[in-house]
């Protein structure tokens, strides 16, 4: 028996990130199922926002998750959901590895148009640019708050 302290997180995003740029993984659909399933079982529930990638539309796609996640969840679970929004960044040798597996990628690895962070592990990373970070904590912040109002940000990096 859990008794409540075991959590289960399920990473999700929008549509156009995992179709694009997560091959081989669950649909976001049946993420949300599953996290219907397990919230139902009883468990605590945490959603793991990543990458948080910018592309036309991601506005609305990110909203339609949260309206899904909306739509799946019972009441009785909203008082302890958590989210941690992570947003696209990669390190040099990451972009070295991404562009020769995936040559034809349309992942946007251009560190002209990022801003160089300092990581704690001794190793720099490609993040957006502050105002695209602002923008995006902002649209994913007001949508947890439309849809699950009493849910805790984790974090948002």
């Amino acid at each position: 028996k859990h008794n409540g302290k075991t959590r289960f997180r399920f990473s999700v995003n929008a549509d156009y990130v995992i179709k694009n740029f997560e091959p081989g993984t669950s649909p976001l659909a049946k993420r949300i199922e599953a996290a219907g399933k397990v919230a139902r079982a009883g468990y605590p529930l945490g959603f793991i926002v990543a990458p948080i990638y910018l592309h036309e539309g991601w506005q609305n796609g990110y909203f339609l998750m949260f309206e899904r996640l909306d739509a799946e969840l019972p009441l009785d679970v909203r008082d302890d959901i958590t989210f941690e929004f992570i947003q696209h960044r990669f390190t040099k040798p990451a972009k070295r590895v991404i562009e020769k597996n995936y040559p034809m990628t349309k992942l946007e690895l251009d560190e002209e148009r990022r801003r160089y962070k300092w990581g704690k592990y001794g190793i720099g990373k490609y993040i957006y640019q502050k105002e695209e970070e602002d923008d995006i904590k902002n649209q994913l912040y007001s949508y947890m708050n439309k849809f699950f109002p009493n849910a805790k940000l984790e974090y948002f990096t």
